[in-house]
């Protein structure tokens, strides 16, 4: 502001506006021209719009702890432009992001509630982290980040979920068409829109997510439950399984290859961390019934970062079998981060986190259990093998943080603007 100040006063000199009415006149034209448009001594500052939802959940999932990642980055790179961040309904408090540089806009709730931005702050260019943008008003600029379109490919549970997909793909199609720029998570997610959406790969950069350091936070001691309804402490070796409990996590063949791991393995469980119900979770209790593995398999439910903290630096190593994230997952990343072994999904039926992960994990095939049991046979017995996969990990986690994905992601839209 001094500064435009400073060349609307100079503008003044040359105009000798102290004696000509239209001197003043031209310099407080070049005074609201700087500012409008948000030139300050040749450098243009953007006015950048991003999405933040969904956030202010009870417990988040992966995709709102993916999106407030995104925007700490870019805030975290950035303290020249200024940002609008919008959200659908008022936080309960306000989110507590970096810089000083940005500012908060409610859109409020209701069917259309993106096409509000019409009439919000008008900014540059919009980020939408999901192929989600308002149906009827179209942005001047804007980019969409896509994770990943496991919809497109796992079985449905009903006709209700089979025709809410073939509409969101629908969706994502047309909002992917009308982006100027798409980012991709992953070179396996940039492949996906190429074959679903047949978008040009001119049009699509990769930007790899972070992820949290969660083992620098406190821990927060976690018991599990017994049988007789008491709580017992972590047990003294244990495997860890992280996420929600769906489907596409693949929980249930992580249970059925520790089962068969458990046979020889007595003095080994398994810790199922993760929100879960529904009869998929009950599918999972029955198996675990129906084996007489009740005392070796225990659930935590949903659990805090701090709790997970606790929980990471205790386990004996991290098996996730996950079909489908995108190429990227956050526990794989955290737990390396934190010295955790991880047993990690390789070559499926899908895709695979082999292009994140490199050889800095056990990567296994996320449908054949005996590869799973014997990666965590492998783990156990294998001399030397547990303490090179903490030394790989931590090493090959470092080449991945939230600031630098915002810094690529920054780049991105100073080029398009």
């Amino acid at each position: 502001m001094k500064i435009a100040i400073f060349i609307s006063l100079l503008a003044c000199q040359y105009t000798n506006c102290t004696n000509d009415t239209n001197g003043y006149e031209y310099a407080t034209l070049v005074f609201i021209s700087i500012i409008r448009n948000h030139w300050y001594i040749g450098i243009y500052i953007m006015r950048i719009g991003i999405l933040l939802h969904p956030y202010d959940e009870d417990k988040p999932a992966g995709l709102g702890r993916t999106i407030l990642g995104f925007v700490t980055g870019m805030l975290e790179a950035d303290s020249e432009n200024e940002y609008i961040i919008f959200v659908k309904k008022r936080p309960r408090e306000n989110p507590q992001l970096p810089g000083k540089n940005w500012k908060l806009h409610v859109l409020g709730e209701g069917t259309f509630w993106l096409d509000r931005m019409r009439h919000a702050p008008s900014a540059d260019i919009y980020i939408f982290h999901t192929p989600v943008m308002p149906f009827f008003w179209q942005p001047p600029k804007s980019i969409v980040i896509a994770l990943d379109f496991a919809y497109q490919y796992l079985p449905t549970e009903n006709l209700r979920t089979a025709i809410h997909n073939k509409i969101l793909g629908f969706y994502h199609g047309v909002s992917l068409k009308r982006a100027r720029h798409i980012v991709s998570i992953s070179q396996t997610t940039k492949d996906e829109i190429i074959k679903l959406y047949g978008i040009s790969p001119d049009k699509i950069s990769v930007v790899y997510m972070g992820f949290d350091s969660i083992c620098q936070l406190p821990e927060e001691k976690i018991d599990l439950p017994r049988r007789s309804g008491a709580k017992a402490g972590l047990p003294e070796k244990f495997f860890l399984f992280v996420g929600v409990l769906k489907p596409r996590k693949n929980p249930l063949v992580a249970i059925k290859a520790f089962t068969q791991f458990y046979k020889n393995n007595p003095g080994y469980m398994l810790v199922v961390a993760g929100k879960g119900g529904g009869p998929y979770y009950e599918e999972m209790r029955k198996y675990i019934r129906d084996h007489g593995i009740e005392q070796a398999v225990k659930f935590t439910g949903f659990i805090t970062d701090n709790q997970l903290s606790y929980m990471y630096k205790r386990a004996f190593a991290l098996v996730f079998p996950s079909i489908f994230e995108g190429g990227f997952a956050l526990p794989v990343f955290e737990a390396m981060d934190c010295g955790l072994p991880v047993i990690t999904s390789g070559q499926g039926p899908y895709e695979s986190l082999e292009e994140t992960v490199k050889d800095a994990a056990l990567l296994i095939n996320p449908l054949q259990i005996n590869e799973i049991a014997n990666a965590m046979e492998r783990v156990v017995s294998e001399k030397g093998l547990r303490e090179n996969l903490i030394k790989k990990g931590r090493e090959h986690a470092k080449k991945f943080s939230w600031n630098k994905a915002g810094r690529e992601l920054l780049n991105v839209v100073q080029k398009l603007t």
